[in-house]
């Protein structure tokens, strides 16, 4: 039997002299008129659904919600599905739309690796495995003609690099030798104050021949706390020349260049959201919480489309909801949604609103043709159990 998703986890003027009326409103005239050719030639991007739907046909113990996609482009593309009950990722042909092979992976025994609950694919000939087993990341390839671990020790105070948590993906960005990549500081959010998480590191360096691990120089951005709680989830994105952070509730994106770098921020406000974030109680319960995540405006995952140079930044405005049955059901499945597009120096290029289109936001893909979201969304007439679908988007020029 198959089982459905089940989770818990940004004046009037008066003057009396006509003639200086006059002067003023065709000034005025002239710097409106540039303003608005300012934005216009700002919003110069949209995506475009492209009319091309990838369908791949699952077995009757798969189910079409995903806990985790990887791509890989080459002669014949192939999409990767992490199947954790099974400590399996399944490698689908793109081009033939069915199974190719099927990664697997002993628990236990001198192969054993844990159980695989997030994975990174860099290449054919290196695919990182996130397990249950502290202190380890394993390495294999599309044929698992090797096996090899990597051991470290995380920092002191830290968790071991992360993927995700709670619905903010940050994969791991490879250069040379060196991991950098996501990490959490413990501790119970509710109880975390503006100064203590203003000191929290938001990664760490790895290098994989040595095991040895150090803490970037990116810090939670000053403030962020500064007039009440805030959830601290992020999200993380590279190019070739940046590391770029995405925060919940702040409108500016934070780059470096290089991990030893301090942050810089970068304006990247939604068009959709209102300037300022509401807070969070420090004694919300359960749905209290989940309410803030799920209904309050909230900036989400941040991913990077090497092949267009430009940046994703998924945004989720406010909702409006009735029932609790809709708020268990937006812990998997948003109502509205907009993708911001920046350029590889965080201009804004444009942003594209997907009110009432019913993708899963979690379950998305840069691929070399274009942007890939689920319709596997219980409310898309296109969800079908049987079937991992996709819609394709392609970034296009957008109409004057």
């Amino acid at each position: 039997m198959r089982t459905h998703l089940n989770l818990i986890q940004h004046c009037p003027i008066n003057i009396s002299w006509v003639l200086t009326v006059g002067l003023l409103g065709i000034s005025l005239s002239f710097f409106t008129s540039c303003d608005e050719k300012s934005r216009d030639s700002a919003t110069t991007k949209t995506l475009q659904n492209a009319e091309n739907k990838l369908r791949i046909p699952l077995d009757d113990q798969t189910g079409n919600f995903s806990y985790g996609l990887g791509y890989l482009d080459g002669e014949r593309p192939y999409l990767f599905n992490i199947q954790s009950p099974r400590n399996e990722i399944q490698v689908y042909d793109m081009d033939r739309k069915e199974l190719a092979k099927t990664l697997k992976f002993d628990a236990e025994g001198n192969q054993g690796v844990g159980t695989v609950f997030r994975f990174h694919v860099q290449s054919a000939d290196s695919i990182f495995l996130f397990t249950t087993h502290p202190g380890s990341i394993y390495l294999t390839d599309i044929d698992q003609s090797y096996l090899s671990k990597i051991s470290f020790t995380s920092p002191e105070g830290y968790s071991d690099p992360q993927i995700s948590s709670s619905f903010f993906n940050s994969y791991p960005i490879i250069r040379g030798n060196k991991m950098l990549a996501k990490v959490v500081a413990p501790g119970n959010i509710k109880d975390t104050e503006e100064k203590a998480l203003s000191n929290q590191f938001l990664s760490v360096e790895l290098d994989m021949n040595s095991g040895e691990t150090e803490l970037t120089s990116h810090k939670y951005p000053q403030g962020y706390l500064s007039d009440g709680l805030r959830l601290p989830y992020y999200s993380m994105a590279a190019s070739p020349e940046k590391v770029v952070y995405s925060f919940l509730a702040d409108h500016n994106l934070y780059a470096a260049s290089s991990a030893g770098d301090p942050l810089e921020a970068f304006p990247a406000k939604s068009q959709f959201f209102p300037q300022t974030f509401p807070t969070l109680s420090r004694t919300a319960e359960r749905n209290e919480v989940l309410r803030y995540i799920f209904t309050e405006p909230r900036y989400g995952t941040l991913l990077y489309d090497p092949y267009r140079e430009v940046f994703y930044r998924f945004c989720f405005p406010k909702i409006e909801i009735e029932s609790e049955e809709e708020l268990e059901q937006l812990r998997g499945f948003a109502k509205d949604f907009s993708i911001m597009i920046l350029d590889r120096d965080l201009k804004v290029l444009g942003e594209t609103r997907f009110k009432g289109y019913n993708y899963v936001t979690e379950n998305v893909f840069v691929a070399k043709e274009g942007l890939y979201m689920s319709v596997n969304h219980p409310d898309n007439y296109d969800n079908e159990e049987d079937f991992l679908s996709f819609v394709l988007y392609e970034l296009v020029d957008a109409k004057k």
